[in-house]
């Protein structure tokens, strides 16, 4: 790319912001969508290439990692205390609805999330796929890969995989302990950027 057209390509970026109403916190992108806009709490980590769009509401130690992009201009998504939602991870949301997940949750890189209910401690393995009005139960896990359906539960503790996900077995012992401890890794994680105040 040359010198010209990269000052291009910057000057019509600084008008994309302007015009979308764009706000930056912690230099990630926020952008209001009729008249709402993204909320995030303080003791939060968004990496600088994370994108919250219209009704999002980020609760207090969560993290939103490099490239995912959360949009809410369906319906809101709220993302809970302590749960991270790592790189590349999409989510969304149908017409007058939530995605909601919930505490202690943690989204791993490039899953998809759509208009359904992540609950507490759950873990939702890379490239995983949950669809409409889905519920992932309290510390179940689905495996990397996965398409969770439309209107599937997953009971809590409980392991899902497959194309579509098929329930596999309950998790216990030493992988619940593992399940249970999940989301302290990236919350630890997540202190030690936001220690780095060059990335703030």
């Amino acid at each position: 790319m040359n010198k010209e057209n990269k000052r291009i390509g910057i000057n019509y970026l600084k008008w994309f912001m302007i015009k979308q109403k764009c706000k930056v916190r912690r230099n990630a992108v926020k952008i209001e969508f009729e008249g709402k806009i993204p909320q995030v709490a303080e003791k939060t980590f968004i990496a600088p290439t994370a994108a919250l769009i219209g009704d999002v509401i980020v609760e207090e130690g969560a993290s939103i990692w490099f490239g995912a992009v959360l949009r809410g201009d369906f319906g809101r998504i709220i993302v809970k205390k302590g749960s991270s939602v790592q790189d590349n991870a999409v989510v969304h949301v149908i017409p007058d609805c939530e995605t909601v997940i919930g505490e202690n949750v943690t989204v791993a890189h490039g899953a998809v999330l759509h208009g359904c209910k992540i609950e507490k401690g759950a873990i939702i393995g890379m490239g995983a796929v949950v669809q409409d009005f889905a519920v992932i139960g309290e510390e179940a896990m689905i495996a990397a890969g996965s398409v969770v359906p439309t209107n599937m539960i997953i009971p809590a503790r409980h392991l899902a995989a497959g194309v579509p996900a098929e329930i596999k077995k309950e998790i216990t012992g030493a992988s619940l302990m593992w399940v249970a401890t999940s989301a302290s890794t990236y919350q630890e994680l997540a202190q030690r950027y936001m220690a780095q105040k060059k990335v703030q």
